[in-house]
C-alpha cells in the first residue's frame, strides 16, 4: 500500500511539473522592419566578403612565387594531385607559396564568419533571438526565403 501510494505521489509530481514546464510562447509576429534588419546582415556579409576576396586577388597578384595569374590558375587546378603537379613541374618555392595562399584564404573566411556573427549577435544590429526566428520560419517556409532574397536585392540596388 505505501508504495502505491509513493508511486501515485510521484506521479502526481511529475505530471504538475510536465504542466509547468511546458511554457506556451506567443505567436511570433515579425515585421517588414525586422526582415529588413535580416537582410541588412546579408548585405553587410556581402560587402565584407567582396572586400576580402579583393585583398586575396590582390595578395595573389603580389605574391611573385606564384608567377602571376595563369601559373597560379594552373597550380590551383592541380593542388592536391601528385601526378598533375609533376607534371606541371611545381617547384618548392611555389608549394610554399600556395600553401602560404592557402593559410590567408582560410583566415579571411573565418574573419567573414566571425564578422557576420558579431553583426547577428548584436542587439542594435538585428539580436540573436531574432535572427533564430526569421531562420526557423525560412526554414518552416521555403516561399519566405524569396521575401528574404527580394529584400536583400532592394537593399543593393539602394546601396549603389
Amino acid at each position: 500500500m505505501r508504495i502505491r501510494l509513493t508511486l501515485l505521489f510521484l506521479l502526481f509530481l511529475c505530471s504538475g511539473q510536465l504542466l509547468f514546464s511546458q511554457e506556451v510562447k506567443p505567436e511570433i509576429v515579425l515585421t517588414e522592419a525586422d526582415w529588413k534588419k535580416y537582410a541588412q546582415i546579408e548585405v553587410l556579409t556581402s560587402t565584407f566578403l567582396s572586400q576580402k576576396e579583393e585583398e586575396l586577388k590582390t595578395w595573389v597578384k603580389a605574391k611573385e612565387e606564384l608567377g602571376g595569374g595563369a601559373r597560379f590558375n594552373q597550380i590551383k587546378s592541380v593542388w592536391g594531385n601528385a601526378k598533375k603537379e609533376t607534371g606541371i613541374e611545381l617547384t618548392e618555392k611555389e608549394r610554399l607559396a600556395y600553401q602560404e595562399y592557402l593559410t590567408f584564404q582560410d583566415s579571411l573566411q573565418k574573419l567573414v564568419v566571425a564578422y557576420q556573427a558579431e553583426l547577428i549577435r548584436d542587439e542594435k544590429v538585428l539580436g540573436l533571438e531574432l535572427f533564430e526566428q526569421l531562420s526557423k520560419i525560412i526554414r518552416d517556409d521555403p516561399s519566405q526565403k524569396e521575401k528574404l532574397v527580394q529584400e536583400v536585392a532592394r537593399l543593393k540596388k539602394k546601396a549603389k
